[in-house]
């Protein structure tokens, strides 16, 4: 098992905040990985997510696990990032927040023209920026599960 501490982004209260959290995962080869989960220390309570073969799931299911007035803060749950309709890697977003998509089909039509932009919108779920927002689906749509779907 390997293990790799991260620097993530977390609004706590209202405040943003950086903590150092655990990544534990198996690596197969590459570009594969599975058994991942996180870890993370707030105060004197350790959280732990379940476990997934995937990314974009073990974070959802650290999110699950924190309180209610904690939230990740990172591209997977901002606004401006948008899974690729046809399929994207592991631990892939894309950021397309000089881009207003009205619903999926312009998403899919964005990515349709394989523009050349789509090359430097790649980022890692868990990567963060200054023009981070929430998703907001009555502010903007955003091609993307955050949230909607319910984690057993």
């Amino acid at each position: 098992m390997k293990v790799d501490t991260l620097n993530v982004n977390y609004i706590i209260d209202g405040t943003l905040k950086v903590k150092p959290t655990k990544m534990f995962y198996e690596q197969l080869d590459e570009d594969k990985m599975q058994n991942i989960h996180f870890k993370i220390q707030l105060n004197n309570q350790h959280i732990y997510s379940n476990s997934s073969n995937s990314t974009e799931y073990a974070i959802k299911y650290l999110q699950k696990e924190l309180p209610d007035n904690i939230s990740i803060a990172c591209c997977q749950s901002c606004r401006h990032g948008n899974f690729n309709p046809y399929g994207d890697m592991e631990n892939q977003v894309f950021c397309l927040k000089d881009k207003t998509p009205r619903n999926r089909d312009e998403v899919v039509e964005i990515f349709s023209k394989q523009d050349k932009s789509l090359e430097r919108r790649i980022r890692k779920l868990l990567d963060f920026c200054k023009d981070y927002k929430p998703i907001s689906p009555n502010e903007k749509y955003t091609y993307n599960d955050w949230g909607l779907e319910k984690l057993s």
